[in-house]
């Protein structure tokens, strides 16, 4: 990847010099030779400080992202939410909206939010019910749908 950027780069820095150095060649030999080259070096200036930027805030050492192409995400189930790290945080999130949907049964982007949830979660049934009653109160998503019919 270095050297593919580097090469690119010294390519992209010869075609700005030849956009800027043909008029300013053409100045130079009528005009006095005191500021003629500032535009040039200032391309190349340029040229240098974003490699320099480069280097130091971006990231040449990237080769590429891992596969993941053949790598399957583990699916959260009802049983793993309660074990454990993140998992128990989404199942907290949950057991709150649902406390908050039980106040405010009309909440339709609560219900639709839930459907989501169970739907994540791989609780298909009660997502379907969530959904439902989303639906009911006039707040519908195709794709949600399409997946728990």
């Amino acid at each position: 990847m270095n050297a593919v950027f580097y090469v690119s780069a010294s390519l992209m820095l010869l075609v700005a010099l030849s956009f800027a150095s043909a008029p300013l060649l053409r100045r130079s030999k009528a005009a006095s030779a005191g500021f003629a080259n500032v535009p040039v070096l200032a391309v190349i200036a340029a040229f240098f400080l974003a490699v320099g930027l480069y280097a130091a805030i971006g990231s040449p050492d990237i080769v590429s992202s891992p596969d993941i192409a053949g790598a399957r995400p583990a699916a959260i189930t009802a049983d793993s939410a309660d074990s454990g790290g993140k998992a128990a945080s989404v199942s907290t999130l949950l057991d709150g909206l649902e406390a908050r949907l039980h106040e405010d049964p009309e909440d339709a982007r609560g219900w639709l939010l839930l459907a989501k949830s169970y739907d994540h979660l791989g609780r298909t049934e009660d997502a379907a019910a969530a959904y439902g009653k989303a639906a009911a109160l006039g707040l519908k998503d195709d794709l949600l749908e399409a997946r728990l019919r």
